[in-house]
């Protein structure tokens, strides 16, 4: 019998005994559900407003993506067809083409095709790695960025430009982004930035661009150090002429000044800003006068950050979407008058924002609890959302998870709030085993989005799912934001804990069945949990701080835990798990990329060790080629059953379970 078919015959047995499991669907079947939903993305609307082209990824049972589509779709008659393989589209301002990225030729390369047609043609021919492209304003040029392909990945350690060679650590592997030109008739292109500089670079905090001037002279973009993170707080920006000429430098102060985009008009250039060299902040929308360098903040009193904006075709709004607690919003700002209006309401969450370059018209993806991301469209006169499309029909046989926003009073009186999934079959009077999942960051949010994943598979297998915004999470204005700085452990703890004993209070959750599972802060906030008190039957410890001092002295980003944190190394020794570890008596899976430079794979092996001594049941899971996190199809399902199978053994059956046997990769 080979391995898959031993693996696929051991998830029937296990997912179908007793022991608190609900009878009202097959968990096998469900964890295939949720593994082959469909995604939605790359939301790109037309000029002219009329089409809206997105990129849609099916996957199997299994996870494995089966190939992104293209797809174009008319705003008023909401006819829908197929354009091409690929993504990443991209609208010619003229609206007569489409670029995008696609991988055909055997590397990631731009691609154009009619916007008519799905006859596609290669652009680029380069050897490096292009990491994002604009038209030139009249469609016959594309600016783009490209970085070596040994420093393509900036999730991991940047190799030597050789493999064979020795890294020089911020020598030779420092990366940088340089920006280039390609004619379309002639495919020649052109070097404009040196390597001197980034021209932009890692985006998880906040995004970053370049941007053409509409008479397509000058180019616009952020002055990096580098390309690796954390160089964003040292941004500048920095204009060029298409030739590479001229470098005027608009803006040149302490702090991240990034994401610059001209304005329609070419009157303006917009661009976020920290205003200072801090990590635990929100961000402002800025403008600078191209030529007088004259700058105002037009967003003074807007307490979130703000991250990808766009310019309406008017010059005079700008539209962008921010956290609203565990819901997003479409706004808009008027360049005058700076005022703030909020253009959505509701609980849903919206993303994906794409502004029409020559109407008043938008489209944008939606989700929430109930459905699943799709496409919408609507017009900035009248905000009426229209529904272009429906990747997911499958999901309207699915049974509705009950998912409420709760509310409580923590320790101080501080009102916390978090996402609670009710058990699929809920009874009232009934108590149901319950699983935290605190979120990483600490400036992340759990929101208001589609319950799938292992959210549903926990719902559908009779339990109940408590996702808390602890003091520190994001979207609830700055304040709040901050509210965890050199506190680590402390408020956020009892945030989570005072959530538990509230779900405890009214019934729903079982105080003896009782499990936590997080990864990166989610991760810390896990391991926290467990070294503090023994409530909880069992743990699955994801990419986790768990020893504060060394993992300062080793992550990637020191200065941004040095802004939660300070420089005290008694702090350190306050918040870190590893000082408490002597107390933990929770069975325990460890889980843990081997390529992780966030937090680096020696932290998890802190834990492993503590508890192996201590004789209190552990397995620690090791992911090859994986960063901060786990994205391999064939990682994240044997995580998924470990999880399944670790914490029913102990939080239901009482024992430790049975060992998953490892698929064989393809």
């Amino acid at each position: 019998m080979n391995k898959q078919l031993f693996l696929r015959i051991a998830l029937l047995a296990f997912v179908t005994c007793s022991s608190g499991l609900t009878k009202t669907d097959d968990s096998s079947t469900v964890l295939e559900q949720v593994l082959s939903v469909t995604s939605v993305g790359g939301v790109a609307i037309s000029p002219d407003g009329s089409a809206v082209a997105y990129v849609v990824t099916a996957h199997d049972e299994k996870g494995y993506g089966l190939g992104s589509e293209i797809h174009i779709v008319s705003t008023e008659t909401g006819k829908d067809r197929k354009l091409i393989n690929g993504g990443g589209p991209v609208w010619s301002p003229d609206g007569s083409k489409i670029a995008y990225f696609s991988s055909k030729s055997g590397r990631r390369q731009i691609w154009t095709v009619p916007a008519s047609d799905g006859t596609g043609e290669q652009l680029t021919d380069s050897d490096d790695y292009i990491d994002r492209f604009g038209w030139e304003p009249n469609s016959n040029r594309i600016a783009f960025l490209f970085r070596g392909a040994h420093e393509a990945d900036l999730r991991f350690l940047t190799k030597a430009p050789h493999p064979l060679m020795p890294i020089i650590v911020d020598g030779n592997n420092l990366p940088m982004n340089q920006l280039a030109i390609i004619d379309l008739a002639t495919k020649t292109s052109n070097t404009i930035t040196p390597r001197s500089y980034s021209v932009g670079g890692y985006e998880q905090w906040f995004p970053d661009t370049f941007s053409w001037s509409p008479d397509g002279e000058r180019l616009v973009f952020s002055q990096r150090p580098h390309a690796k993170a954390g160089g964003h707080l040292y941004g500048n920006i920095l204009s060029v002429t298409h030739s590479g000429h001229a470098p005027r430098r608009m803006v040149d102060r302490e702090g991240m000044d990034g994401h610059p985009v001209w304005s329609p008009d070419g009157n303006h250039v917009a661009f976020i800003s920290t205003e200072s060299y801090d990590w635990v902040t929100v961000s402002y929308l800025y403008l600078v006068h191209p030529t007088t360098l004259e700058r105002r903040k037009i967003t003074p009193d807007f307490d979130e950050k703000i991250k990808h904006f766009y310019w309406a075709a008017d010059s005079k709004r700008i539209l962008f979407i921010a956290g609203d607690r565990t819901a997003t919003q479409i706004y808009s700002v008027d360049i005058g008058t700076a005022k703030v209006t909020a253009l959505t309401d509701g609980d849903d969450v919206l993303g994906g924002l794409s502004v029409a370059a020559n109407t008043d018209s938008i489209a944008f993806t939606r989700q929430n609890a109930t459905e699943s991301s799709d496409v919408y469209f609507a017009r900035l006169g009248d905000m009426k959302p229209k529904r272009l499309t429906e990747v997911n029909p499958q999901i309207k046989a699915w049974p509705e998870i009950r998912t409420e926003v709760l509310r409580w009073k923590s320790f101080d009186g501080m009102e916390i709030e978090g996402l609670v999934h009710w058990p699929n079959g809920y009874r009232e009077g009934r108590k149901y085993p319950l699983l935290v999942v605190p979120h990483g960051g600490p400036h992340s949010v759990m929101s208001n989005t589609f319950v799938g994943g292992e959210y549903r598979i926990w719902a559908m297998r009779g339990w109940a799912i408590f996702r808390p915004n602890f003091r520190g999470s994001g979207h609830y204005g700055e304040k709040f934001l901050r509210a965890n700085l050199g506190s680590w452990g402390i408020g956020d703890y009892q945030d989570v804990m005072s959530g538990v004993d509230h779900l405890i209070e009214i019934g729903l959750a079982d105080p003896d069945r009782l499990a936590m599972s997080g990864s990166s802060y989610g991760g810390y906030m896990t391991s926290w949990t467990i070294s503090q008190t023994n409530r909880f039957k069992a743990a699955v410890v994801g990419a986790a701080i768990t020893d504060v001092p060394s993992f300062l002295r080793t992550t990637d980003v020191p200065e941004r835990f040095e802004s939660y944190l300070g420089k005290d190394i008694a702090v350190y020794q306050r918040s870190s798990p590893m000082t408490y570890a002597d107390n933990i008596k929770t069975p325990s899976l460890i889980w843990h990329g081997d390529g992780d430079i966030r937090v680096p794979l020696l932290q998890g092996r802190h834990l492993y060790t503590a508890l192996l001594k201590n004789k209190v049941p552990v397995e620690f899971i090791i992911y090859p080629d994986e960063a901060h996190g786990v994205r391999r199809p064939l990682n994240r399902r044997d995580l998924l059953l470990r999880k399944i199978r670790w914490l029913h053994g102990w939080v239901i059956n009482g024992e430790r379970p049975k060992p998953v046997v490892p698929e064989t990769p393809k």
